[in-house]
Formats: C-alpha cells, structure tokens, sequence
C-alpha cells in the first residue's frame, strides 16, 4: 500500500465515519422529543413504547434489502440518499402531527436509515487493516455515541415546541453528508457477485449474530430500564438521570481503549472478557446502589462501555471473517440481528423488572451475556 493510497484510505475512513455523527444528533433527538410531545398529549407509556418500536422495527425488515441496494446503486450513492431522505422525514412530523402517522414515519425512517447504518459500516470494514480494525471500529463507536449524547443538548437549545426543533433535526441530519464533501471521501468499489445471503452469514457466523443480538439486548434494556430501576429502588429523578449520563459516558470514552485491546489480544477473547464484565455489573448494580460511592460510580462507567462495546467488536470479528463481496450481507445480517436484541431487550428486561424489582433486570441482563459467552466457549472448543 503506497502513501498515497494511505492517505486516500484515511480520508475516506475519516469522511463515512464523520457521517455517523450528523445521523447520531438527529436520532439522539427525535426520539426524547417525541416522547416528551406525547407524553404531554396523555399518551401512555405503551402507545409511547410501540411508537419507539416503529424504527427498529423498520430497520429490521428493510435490512434484507440493502445489499441490493447498495449493489445497484453503490456504496456512496446509497449513504448520500440515505441521509438526505432521513432529514427530509424528520419534517413529516410537524406536517402530519397525528398518532397513527407518526407510528409510520418512524416506520418509513427506520427502513430509510438503515440503508446508511448498514452502508457505512461495510464501508468502514472493507477499509479497516486487519491490524487496527478493532480500533477503528471504536473509533465509529465513539463518534456514534458522541452523536447520541448530543440530541438532547440540541433539543435545549430549540425547545420542543413548534417546527423549530424538528428542522434542526433535520439540519442536523443533512450535516452528515458535510464530512463526506470536505473529505472527498470515496468508498471502495463492490466487486463480484454478493452471494451470500443474510440467512446464510447467519449460520456461518453464529457467534457474530449471538454478539449483536446480545448488545442489542443489554445495550437497549439497561438504556432504556436504568432510570427507571433507580426511581424504583427510591432514587430521585436527578440521581437517576445522573446515573444513566454516567453510563453513557463509559459508552463514550471507553470504545477505543477497548479496540486497542482487542487488536493487541484477541478479539474473540476480549468479547468473551466483555461479556463477562457485563454479567457482573448487573449483579453489583443492585448491591451498590443503596449506597452509589466511588465503587459504584467507577463500575457504572466501566459497564456502560463494555456494553456498547460489544457492538464494536462483533463488527471487527465481521470483518475478520467475510470478503468485501460478502460483507454487505453480513453487516445486514449483523444490524437486523441487533435490531431484534433492541427489541426484545426492553420487553423482556422490563417484564422481569415488574416481577423481581431488585434483581429483575440484572438477572435478564446477566442471563443473556452468560448465554453469549457459554456459545463463545463452545464454538472455541471445535
């Protein structure tokens, strides 16, 4: 590889990770806005719940799609499209300010949105050394993140009244494409056929798919479920938001250290080690809370971003195992397989939590990451 070459592969890297961080703005907004708009309408916890449902349910359908997509069109035409048709969506909210019409925006959203999601990742892995994937792949997690945390700082500054907030989320998704013009980034050419179908990476990769279906389930409950564990276990409102921005920022600053790790070790080992850092955060989580000290505030951290670092490296053992003809399935399989985690996750967690209050969540958070690394151990013994 020349220097040239090189430096065309850092500018490319650097321009389609810089999208996420536009993309990440905007879906770390409109989802809080929407919540707090129909929770001022009366709407029930439910209603409010099958709406958020609406865009991973959207992702996971339309996932079969997008390597057709992205064949046909190619891998930058279909980011370009892909952001530009999310960020005119966003509009559709105040033009069509019903319930059941918002059901089906977030619907047509979640389909529209996970063309970039899945292109920029495959994009991502067919230009990442094999020597620094792990790292690289941090580094998209850590700017996605970054993107999440900063919706609601954004809906401060606009209020949530009116279409103001609505076009700075749109403005803030259509400033995705801006890395992409300045960087001149290009993405590699798909060669050959891609004939790997995404029920087939399934069968090939069984622990890839188990390590997004795991962090889409303990990323997503723990998200979603922490706050609400909290006031629970008589927490105030401010302490239990506190917590949860304390779990974010492990999200944050942990992925590249984590990469680092698993580029200098081995990746699958560092998944089983994560997994297992994860299962034993839930179960000091219900021990040290009556109490949060720094023991508490430190393992919160360190929780936080074991848990979304699974992501990261189920998406650089992807890579480690497919050709670039083949990734586009496997990412599609990958993200729909973590789409179903997210889903599950929060049903399923709160489901526990209503049963067992204390215990209830950390036991179904704990389960599905002991099942992930009870898989790992198998799958290394043949």
């Amino acid at each position: 590889m020349t220097v040239v070459d090189n430096r065309a592969r850092q500018r490319s890297l650097a321009g389609v990770i810089g999208t996420v961080f536009g993309v990440g703005v905007a879906i770390g907004a409109i989802v809080p806005l929407l919540s707090l708009l129909l929770e001022q309408r009366g709407y029930s916890a439910a209603e409010i719940g099958v709406m958020a449902a609406m865009t991973p349910v959207g992702s996971g359908c339309f996932s079969v799609l997008v390597p057709r997509i992205m064949a046909r069109v190619g891998l930058l035409k279909a980011t370009i499209a892909s952001i530009a048709l999310t960020a005119a969506s966003m509009l559709l909210f105040p033009a069509i300010d019903r319930y059941l019409g918002w059901c089906v925006i977030r619907l047509l959203i979640g389909c529209i949105g996970v063309v970039h999601w899945i292109a920029s990742e495959t994009w991502i892995n067919m230009l990442a050394p094999e020597k620094s994937r792990s790292r690289i792949m941090g580094i998209y997690a850590t700017v996605m993140a970054a993107g999440f945390a900063s919706g609601p700082v954004l809906l401060t500054l606009t209020g949530t009244e009116g279409w103001t907030p609505f076009v700075a989320i749109a403005a803030a998704a259509l400033f995705a494409l801006v890395p992409l013009l300045l960087t001149g980034s290009k993405p590699p050419p798909l060669e050959g056929e891609m004939h790997l179908d995404i029920f087939g990476a399934i069968r090939t990769v069984p622990l890839v798919i188990a390590a997004a279906l795991a962090a889409g389930f303990v990323d997503t409950s723990l998200f979603t479920l922490i706050p609400v564990y909290g006031v629970r276990a008589g927490q105030s409102q401010d302490l239990a938001v506190l917590t949860l921005g304390v779990f974010t920022a492990g999200n944050l600053f942990l992925q590249y250290p984590l990469g680092w790790i698993a580029d200098h070790t081995d990746r699958r080992l560092t998944a089983i080690a994560t997994a297992a850092i994860v299962a034993l955060g839930a179960i000091a989580y219900p021990l040290l809370l009556p109490q949060p000290g720094p023991a508490f505030w430190t393992m919160l951290f360190v929780w936080g971003g074991v848990s979304w670092g699974l992501y990261g490296l189920g998406l650089a053992l992807l890579g480690d195992r497919f050709r670039p003809e083949q990734l586009a399935a496997a990412n599609a399989a990958f993200v729909m397989t973590y789409q179903v985690g997210s889903i599950a996750g929060p049903v399923l967690a709160g489901t526990a939590l209503d049963h067992w209050p204390i215990y209830g969540l950390t036991i179904a958070v704990s389960v599905v990451a002991v099942l992930f690394i009870l898989l790992a151990l198998s799958r290394a013994r043949r």
